[in-house]
């Protein structure tokens, strides 16, 4: 059980001559601080592919069950700040700041990490290894004669695939997920998936009575 959504941390990454992946410039953070943008809502799908039954000898023989079908995270976010959506949707800006996007606009590959919470009030997080951001859409609508302004959620899709490390328990994982007390599992996600040796984790222990 997750309960919120605090943090939403994002790592744009490049590809080196060898192949190997490492960061391309500094992690972004949507946690809500004042004009930094806020995190709304995340819905992770995908991660179960669906289930196909064979048959044999008049009774179900075999079901095929193993893998993922298209794992994605559907974000809904607020004020995301225009160099933020630049770098994850690979957009250019002029030196005026003018975002372009054009027909050789091409996301980065990037990993993220969610933070939650779990029912006991312990730190909750889920990262996605790999995979590249979308944004379809921009809606600018009217305001309301004597209403207040109440912004819109902005929304965001992330594609995952695959990790794409030589690496026995790591490689080929799309997402990875813990809840729970343990600063170091927490690391672990945060280090592997945003590939950095430094630790970007807030850990939350549940209060007592």
């Amino acid at each position: 059980m997750f309960v919120g959504f605090k943090r939403l941390k994002i790592q744009p990454f490049k590809t080196n001559a060898d192949g190997s992946v490492v960061p391309d410039g500094k992690l972004i953070t949507i946690e809500g601080n004042p004009n930094k943008g806020a995190t709304v809502q995340a819905e992770i799908s995908g991660m179960s592919k669906d289930t196909k039954v064979i048959s044999g000898s008049n009774i179900a023989y075999y079901i095929s069950r193993k893998g993922v079908k298209e794992p994605k995270v559907e974000f809904e976010m607020l004020d995301i700040q225009q160099e933020d959506e630049t770098r994850i949707l690979g957009r250019e800006e002029t030196e005026n700041g003018v975002q372009l996007t054009g027909q050789n606009t091409e996301a980065p590959y990037c990993g993220i990490v969610m933070e939650s919470n779990d029912g006991q009030g312990n730190t909750a997080v889920v990262g996605m290894f790999y995979g590249v951001f979308s944004h379809d859409s921009d809606t600018l609508k009217t305001e309301e004669v004597g209403e207040d302004f109440t912004p819109e959620n902005e929304k965001y899709t992330f594609t995952a695939s695959a990790n794409p490390d030589n690496d026995a328990t790591f490689g080929g994982q799309y997402m990875a997920k813990y809840a729970g007390p343990s600063k170091e599992a927490i690391e672990e996600i945060n280090k592997r998936v945003l590939r950095t040796s430094v630790s970007a984790t807030t850990v939350t222990q549940p209060t007592g009575d």
